[in-house]
């Protein structure tokens, strides 16, 4: 008696199985935006940081020369998304909910630092050790 030897090798299953992996990695959520600042101009190098606020899981890119940033993948879930750079104020937008394979677009209008701000922002940029207050004393 023969026995015949089928083939385990299913197309129709082979794309089955590969459209639930597209649809596994399309779980995933991205935040993009574009930042400015109060004269329309766009803020390039700026460091955008996206904060899970359930469990404090992050991820930071920085804005590109147009001004543009994407922040991608993240789980979904509720955002804190700050951006910084040195002369300008911190910026923090809060709430951002992302739902699974969402794109969200968050758009970001940056200030001006004061002078001071500014100051403060590098001093504590260099990891110098010394207070503010001792650094200063040598500025001229």
């Amino acid at each position: 008696m023969k026995r015949m030897v089928r083939s385990c090798f299913n197309p129709a299953a082979v794309c089955l199985c590969l459209s639930f992996a597209h649809l596994a990695m399309a779980q995933d959520s991205r935040v993009m935006g574009h930042i400015m600042d109060a004269g329309d101009s766009a803020v390039s190098t700026a460091i955008v940081t996206a904060t899970q606020v359930d469990s404090g899981w992050k991820r930071q890119v920085l804005s590109n020369a147009q001004g543009y940033y994407q922040l991608a993948p993240l789980p979904p879930g509720t955002y804190r998304i700050e951006a910084v750079k040195p002369g300008f104020k911190p910026l923090a937008h809060t709430g951002v909910g992302l739902a699974p394979g969402i794109a969200a677009t968050v758009d970001l209008r940056m200030e001006d630092a004061e002078v001071s701000e500014t100051t403060a922002l590098q001093a504590r940029k260099t990891g110098s050790g010394f207070p503010l207050a001792y650094l200063q004393l040598f500025l001229p």
